[in-house]
């Protein structure tokens, strides 16, 4: 218990270490007295987890619907962790803060997500082809709440999150290659991806409810 790693050992040496500090906590004469049945890793694992905050949006961010890639660009987003211009130049660099997709406002996230010309005619041509209705701000609470059953708020979700990363990739691909993609094109591609999830969720044994509005949203 008195072990403190050296200065040399690696982070994640340290970070496991750091963790022993928490678990003394647990432990009095050196007997674990947080659970009647004696320590376990199991038990010690959901004592440290209970401690921690709730995370509001956690059902939102890491959705079985949502692919991967997609989940880890909304994640950023809602930690504030995208490095747009207004943030780059907050930290110092000298760069021109013109939102390049519409030329007529500064970058920030707010813009992007969905205030810009460009993303709102995105959000547009994605609600066109599948008849659901989208946010007009990346709203977490949004996402939440959206009524209907789990397979609709999950989609729902989907969507959202794939508006968010088309927009973000067509951003970074103006930026490096000066060409940008019509919102309609993106859309029409974004789209594809949730089929294709959607399609590989099908062995989740949806109900005739669900497949019938997925058929009614086209997105089966």
């Amino acid at each position: 218990m008195d072990y403190i790693p050296p200065v040399s050992s690696s982070w994640v040496w340290r970070r496991i270490c750091s963790v022993k500090q928490d678990i003394i906590h647990g432990f009095m004469d050196g007997k674990w007295v947080v659970q009647p049945d004696g320590y376990t890793p199991t038990g010690c694992y959901e004592w440290l987890k209970d401690s921690r905050p709730t995370i509001p949006w956690h059902n939102v961010i890491w959705n079985v619907w949502v692919i991967p890639k997609q989940q880890f660009l909304e994640w950023l987003v809602a930690q504030g962790a995208l490095n747009t211009l207004d943030k780059l130049i907050q930290y110092g660099l000298q760069v021109e803060n013109k939102f390049l997709l519409c030329g007529h406002a500064e970058e920030n996230m707010a813009h992007l997500f969905f205030d810009c010309q460009y993303s709102r005619r995105m959000i547009s041509a994605i609600q066109k082809l599948t008849g659901c209705q989208l946010p007009q701000t990346n709203s977490i609470t949004w996402c939440a709440t959206r009524g209907g059953s789990k397979v609709q708020q999950g989609v729902h979700v989907a969507l959202v999150h794939g508006a968010i990363y088309r927009v973000w990739s067509q951003r970074n691909q103006c930026r490096v290659e000066r060409v940008v993609m019509r919102p309609e094109w993106v859309a029409k591609e974004m789209v594809q991806d949730v089929k294709t999830r959607i399609k590989g969720r099908e062995n989740l044994n949806l109900n005739v409810s669900d497949i019938g509005w997925l058929h009614q949203s086209k997105l089966m």
